[in-house]
């Protein structure tokens, strides 16, 4: 009976205990390209730059079977350069590809004002207080000074300049013509700067030419010695050679001679140097939009099942599509009790305005350009118009004017001069002047400080009245830069005349 009890009773907890499960095969997930393309989204790609000579426009170049293009182009010709790029390539396969984009592309950059600010303030700010000429030596040169001044601005020299340098900042390069009278068919030969070969009046003016017109002919790649190696001796100026001499090729971002003639013989652009960081600032901009008009998001817990077990995802589509079209203050969201959940997710916005900041106060640190100047803004926080950070910028534009402007200048003022005068006068030399612009209360005490100066180097016989008179009216802050003429007579002194002021009856 008792063996019955314990039998029964064991059959008991058998029958009441829980069954367990049979195991699940797990399903691996796998997500259809199919499934990703219906959600919007798309892989994509990088393309990798090469190595390689720069595409230019038809024409630049001339046919391939000139007999005068094959015996010129010897020196540097595809055979010579394509074992070097080849072996770069195969170097820079480890590295991160920093070649020449070509000039379509620099020039589609340069039509967004993030790209383009850059290389205009820089052009702006280093011809807007220009120069001025002066003499060294003894005796009047006014009148030379004059004459020049008035072709410089007859030539239209500043602007040349602030092309020449806004266009080799936006694309690395660009180069002045000089054009002489009655030497076009001479512009294969060098031109020589001299009273014998430039004749007084033959200087018709100068003209910029942007870099993707003009090619190198010829160049010295054997020598490192010779002051021509990778140096162009001669040009392709669409299609027709003009010798070097000819041309004030302006490269305000030399690069290393490896890479020269992938860069058509220019430097790196500006649109080149900042364009990591206004990526980063597009980017930024876009992450900030977007996240402040769904900085709230609701979230939908749904059965994904056909998705992930390779499935189009149509049903979920069509799922979510029905939810936003019913999510908003007008409707009602309905979800499945049973199998779906619905959350709100909200993003705190704190802190994006710093960021957004930050990313665009990078973008000027490429070019060394105060915020204030690059955008013409201030932005909160960034302290962008201190005085500290202006003349820094000042004394910035002012080195970049004596690397990029001073050996064309020499050369453009001396021109000017044969023109004038038919001879080179080695007096007559010119300073940038000082971009730094003193308020009202500075402006003041620099003038009374000179007043005093003056008058103390009149009184001790350094110097007479006249030349103070003059150095008023050639100082354009001094508030008499209008002063013509003689002098006025000074005043009578009363008490030297009989009968009038003090003691004049005795």
């Amino acid at each position: 009976m008792l063996r019955h009890i314990v039998k029964r009773w064991r059959q008991f907890i058998a029958d009441t205990a829980p069954v367990k499960p049979e195991p699940v095969e797990r399903r691996s997930f796998r997500v259809t390209d199919e499934a990703v393309s219906a959600a919007g989204r798309s892989p994509s790609t990088m393309v990798a730059r090469k190595l390689r000579a720069p595409e230019l426009p038809p024409g630049v170049i001339p046919a391939q079977d000139s007999q005068e293009r094959a015996t010129d182009m010897m020196a540097m010709d595809d055979a010579t350069m394509a074992p070097v790029w080849g072996w770069a390539n195969m170097m820079a396969g480890f590295g991160c590809g920093l070649y020449f984009p070509g000039y379509p592309y620099l020039a589609e950059l340069f039509q967004r004002s993030e790209y383009r600010a850059p290389s205009e303030t820089m052009a702006k700010e280093m011809t807007r207080k220009w120069i001025k000429l002066k003499s060294t030596g003894e005796g009047d040169k006014s009148a030379k000074l004059e004459r020049m001044n008035a072709d410089i601005k007859q030539f239209g020299l500043q602007k040349i300049f602030r092309d020449a340098a806004l266009w080799s900042r936006a694309f690395g390069r660009a180069q002045v013509y000089i054009n002489i009278k009655d030497q076009d068919d001479k512009r294969n030969v060098p031109l020589v700067i001299d009273k014998a070969t430039i004749k007084q009046g033959s200087l018709l003016g100068f003209k910029v030419i942007e870099p993707m017109w003009t090619t190198p002919v010829t160049w010295n790649s054997i020598d490192p010695t010779r002051d021509d190696f990778y140096k162009p001796t001669m040009w392709y100026v669409l299609g027709r050679q003009t010798h070097a001499t000819r041309l004030m090729t302006f490269i305000p971002h030399d690069v290393p001679d490896l890479l020269k003639p992938s860069y058509n013989f220019g430097g790196i652009s500006d649109t080149q140097l900042v364009e990591p960081y206004v990526n980063r600032w597009l980017r930024t901009c876009d992450g900030v939009n977007q996240l402040i008009n769904n900085f709230s998001k609701m979230v939908l817990l749904t059965d994904m099942s056909s998705v992930l077990a390779g499935g189009n995802g149509e049903d979920v589509l069509r799922r979510l599509q029905m939810a936003v079209q019913t999510g908003n203050n007008q409707g009602f969201f309905a979800a499945n009790k049973e199998s779906e959940d619905l959350k709100n997710v909200a993003v705190p916005l704190s802190g994006l305005h710093e960021l957004q900041a930050q990313s665009q106060e990078h973008m000027s640190m490429p070019t060394h350009i105060p915020l204030v100047k690059l955008t013409g803004i201030t932005p909160s926080g960034l302290n962008a118009s201190s005085d500290g950070e202006i003349q820094v910028f000042y004394d910035y534009v002012h080195a970049d004017q004596e690397s990029d402007f001073t050996t064309h200048m020499d050369k453009s003022l001396d021109l000017i001069q044969l023109n004038a005068f038919g001879e080179i006068d080695p007096d007559i030399t010119y300073e940038y002047v000082e971009l730094t612009e003193p308020d009202g209360e500075a402006l003041a005490r620099q003038r009374k400080t000179d007043a005093e100066a003056g008058v103390g180097y009149i009184d001790a016989g350094v110097i007479s009245p006249e030349e103070e008179r003059e150095r008023l009216a050639s100082d354009p802050t001094s508030g008499y830069d209008n002063l013509s003429g003689p002098p006025p007579e000074p005043p009578e002194d009363p008490a030297l005349v009989p009968g009038e002021g003090d003691g004049g009856d005795q």
